[in-house]
């Protein structure tokens, strides 16, 4: 669906004991003092100017006394991906320069197949959360849960580092070992290595909950996520002797993807309407995007489930089927990162994701740093009841402001499983109720 700590070493320098800037002062050669003393005068007078109209002078001479002078040999690709870097970062907290590992590994994020040890980190309370583990994934078969620290990457720390940076050092070809230290709870932090395999990421599974109604998770929106849906539907659609019913759609902890698979998902629901509009600063950036007739999906009974991790083109499908009065909402309200980033590669591999437009609703809404409230509040069962609460896109620094039967092989959900899940219960009773208002006959027309 990219991090946020920066600034400590930043911090400590300012923050030296006046003693050692004492120290510091005293061991100049005397030379090299009287050279600074009269420098800086002079660069006062003629310079200080210059500086404030032409900040490329000051980023040039910066850069060439960190080259000339720094304690170690720095290489200079290193020195300007840093500045590239964090040029950007400076701007909102989903724009960034991705160096050419961490481009391939974004790349393999959009086709949801990659070299790796199967689970989802996210960013939550400050540190580097595991959110959800694999099946049949390297990370599943060492124990990793949901909820365990990632401390270490190959025994380097992860503070100060971009999403990007650290997706793209967990990344590798298959067959290679990666090193993690990694915290559970209150219990010391332990290591494991893990040898990397291809991992594809679920897209889409779509199976029954009962006879004609079917439960849909939409993990993530993966290029052909659209094209996955409506096949799997069609195959449930095949199986059950009555046809589909209803179907629940649920993007809990979904953190979005391609906005264009989530514009198609909606248009299999949709007949007409606005789907959703973008507004940048350039005019090809604004644009509606509406819905198109034919689809076999239209008119069937949908719910959608929503939580606080659902961001992104999670929350354009959400408001899409909402507000064109196709879907209930059921759950709590979402993330609230209602911005589209467009990727320019550049010509030595690495690439550019740079916000250019903020989301809006059908209803004209901004998604940006509001989310979208559902119409049931359910509020989710957590593994861990002490874990904090959803962060939102609000919340991060520098965050921009809203400006019938199955066949006998089909597979079911666990009947335990459905009844702990009351967002799932609660939607599935509303698609029942609507089938039972559906089935009333108009009330009489009097003359």
């Amino acid at each position: 669906m990219t991090g946020f700590v920066n600034g400590a070493y930043r911090s400590a320098l300012l923050l030296l004991p006046a003693t050692l800037a004492a120290t510091l002062a005293v061991a100049a050669p005397p030379a090299r003092a009287q050279e600074l003393d009269q420098a800086v005068p002079r660069e006062q007078a003629g310079r200080a100017q210059r500086v404030l109209s032409d900040p490329e002078a000051l980023f040039r001479r910066v850069l060439t006394h960190i080259q000339d002078e720094y304690v170690d040999e720095v290489e200079r690709r290193d020195l300007y991906y840093a500045a590239i870097r964090g040029m950007v970062r400076a701007l909102d907290p989903h724009s960034d320069f991705l160096d050419p590992q961490a481009y391939r590994a974004f790349q393999d994020d959009l086709s949801g197949i990659y070299g790796g040890a199967g689970f989802q980190v996210e960013y939550r309370g400050g540190q580097y959360e595991i959110v959800k583990v694999f099946p049949e994934s390297p990370a599943e078969r060492m124990g990793l849960r949901a909820g365990d620290v990632v401390l270490e990457v190959d025994d380097r720390p992860l503070v100060g580092l971009a999403m990007s940076e650290i997706v793209a050092r967990m990344r590798g070809d298959v067959g290679t070992v990666l090193g993690l230290r990694l915290r559970r709870g209150e219990e010391p932090p332990f290591e494991v290595r893990l040898v990397r395999q291809v991992v594809e990421l679920p897209t889409v599974q779509a199976e029954f909950l009962e006879p004609g109604y079917v439960l849909v998770r939409i993990h993530y929106f993966h290029e052909n996520a659209a094209t996955r849906l409506d096949e799997q539907l069609r195959t449930l659609d095949a199986r059950s002797p009555a046809g589909l019913r209803g179907a629940i759609l649920d993007v809990r902890d979904n953190p979005g993807g391609v906005v264009d698979e989530a514009v198609g998902i909606a248009d299999l629901f949709l007949s007409e309407g606005v789907i959703v509009s973008t507004r940048g600063r350039a005019d090809d950036e604004n644009e509606e995007r509406t819905a198109h007739t034919g689809s076999r999906w239209e008119s069937l009974p949908i719910a959608v489930l929503v939580n606080g991790y659902s961001a992104s083109s999670a929350e354009v499908l959400a408001a899409a089927l909402h507000d064109n009065a196709r879907a209930t909402l059921i759950g709590e309200q979402t993330f609230g990162k209602g911005t589209v980033q467009r990727l320019v590669e550049l010509l030595d591999g690495s690439a550019l994701r740079l916000t250019v437009s903020r989301l809006y609703t059908p209803a004209g809404e901004p998604i940006q740093g509001n989310g979208i409230v559902p119409d049931l509040t359910v509020g989710a069962a957590r593994e861990d009841p002490a874990r904090e609460p959803p962060l939102r896109e609000s919340d991060l620094p520098g965050a921009l402001g809203s400006g019938a039967d199955a066949a006998d092989d089909a597979p079911v959900f666990d009947a335990a499983a459905r009844i702990d899940d009351l967002a799932v219960r609660l939607a599935y009773q509303v698609l029942r109720l609507e089938e039972r208002r559906r089935r009333q006959p108009p009330p009489p027309v009097v003359p």
